[in-house]
């Protein structure tokens, strides 16, 4: 198990506990749709990608 993190949305601070299987779930979620994306021609500058990578 991963050590709990704070994660912040809404404005608000809300703890948090997740597996090693969660998180590589969330990032294959992620690099499946940045892959469909690719597919339908959709382009994003590298800034644009970092971003998105930064918010996993």
């Amino acid at each position: 198990m991963a050590p709990a993190t704070q994660v912040i949305g809404n404005n608000e601070v809300i703890k948090a506990e997740y597996s090693e299987k969660t998180a590589i779930g969330a990032l294959y979620d992620k690099l499946s749709k940045g892959i469909e994306s690719l597919k339908k021609g959709d382009i994003y500058t590298i800034d644009e990608a970092w971003e998105e990578i930064d918010k996993i």
